[in-house]
């Protein structure tokens, strides 16, 4: 009020000067039962703004809604309850309303007090501010003769069941919060929350990376060779995928849009990575031996004319592109460098 022209004897000086002197903007609010707050809402033309009332109002005068305390508990998934999302009945340890009294604290023929710190209005007052009464918590009227089950609690001990959806491609770590699902409020209070924190085990099959899954999918050293299709896992069931001619060990085939829906992302998926290992036997019979034998001799022969022929140009260059080259080159060049410094 000083600074907004306040009294009639400020009125003619410009907004916003101080002059000096000092005026108690609280004095015409001595009488009792006053609102300094609502007053300075009426005439306030300064700078301040009416959310300036309306915060302080807020914080003391209005009711403070009563919370009851939150619940934080785990829940394992399997990887398919994850991926696909599920729906679980989830027990837990949670306070429940009392059965007795239904909530109240008291039986509904007690008798009620005045209360003596309120004196029945169901606020105090700290001049210059209004607060809810802490001990009847507004009501102006107290109860001396509790509930015998809940102690005038309005909460027991007890178990609590939550279906709980689980969208599909949750993580470990990942928390859901259910709203008002944890202890329940007695004496009128709102319920807490429940938070669920995941724990998704591994999979035999399927590694995730975000919202990518690999797979590792064994194959014969004539397929690798020869190509053809085989059938490979994914969230959806088996696929047929094909294999490459001449496929490489540790070779990828990406298959767009089989992995995970990610629960902030919904419409998009990850890819499915198909790793090929190839399986060598450890023993094979005569004829496949011979066989071998054969291709072996067919190889070498095939070398020995790149050479005779003038082809050994070609053979190098199809050498130099393999990684076993590129890793030797770089090997010599490391040993020459140090070579070098050394003898500088």
């Amino acid at each position: 009020m000083l600074f907004s022209g306040g009294s009639a004897a400020n009125s003619t000086r410009g907004r916003g000067e101080f002059d000096g002197s000092y005026q108690d903007p609280f004095s015409r609010f001595n009488k009792q039962n006053d609102d300094p707050f609502a007053e300075f809402y009426r005439q306030n033309d300064g700078p301040f703004s009416n959310q300036f009332y309306k915060v302080f109002s807020e914080v003391f005068q209005h009711d403070v809604d009563v919370h009851a305390s939150d619940i934080e508990i785990e829940l394992n998934l399997s990887f398919g309850e994850a991926a696909k999302g599920c729906t679980k009945e989830v027990p837990f340890s949670a306070k429940n309303l009392c059965y007795s009294c239904d909530g109240r604290g008291y039986l509904a023929n007690a008798r009620k007090y005045v209360c003596p710190s309120c004196k029945g209005a169901g606020k105090v007052s700290m001049y210059p501010f209004t607060s809810i009464c802490t001990t009847c918590r507004g009501f102006g009227k107290v109860i001396k003769d509790h509930c015998l089950t809940c102690k005038g609690a309005g909460v027991v001990d007890g178990m609590k069941y939550a279906n709980v959806i689980i969208p599909a491609g949750v993580d470990s770590g990942d928390t859901i919060h259910v709203r008002e699902a944890g202890n329940s409020g007695g004496r009128g209070a709102i319920p807490g929350s429940l938070y669920i924190k995941l724990r998704v085990a591994s999979d035999p099959v399927f590694v995730r990376d975000g919202a990518d899954v690999h797979v590792d999918k064994k194959i014969s050293f004539t397929q690798a060779m020869l190509g053809g299709k085989i059938e490979v896992p994914t969230l959806d069931g088996k696929t047929e995928i094909k294999i490459p001619k001449g496929v490489q060990p540790g070779q990828v085939v990406v298959l767009r849009g089989k992995g995970l829906e990610l629960p902030n992302q919904a419409g998009y998926f990850g890819d499915q990575h198909v790793r090929f290992k190839i399986h060598f036997p450890l023993k094979v019979n005569e004829r496949q031996r011979a066989l071998l034998e054969d291709f072996a001799a067919e190889e070498a022969t095939k070398e020995q004319s790149f050479f005779a022929t003038g082809n050994w140009s070609e053979l190098i260059a199809e050498n130099m592109k393999s990684q076993n080259f590129m890793i030797g080159l770089g090997f010599v060049m490391l040993i020459y460098l140090m070579l070098s410094k050394t003898l500088s």
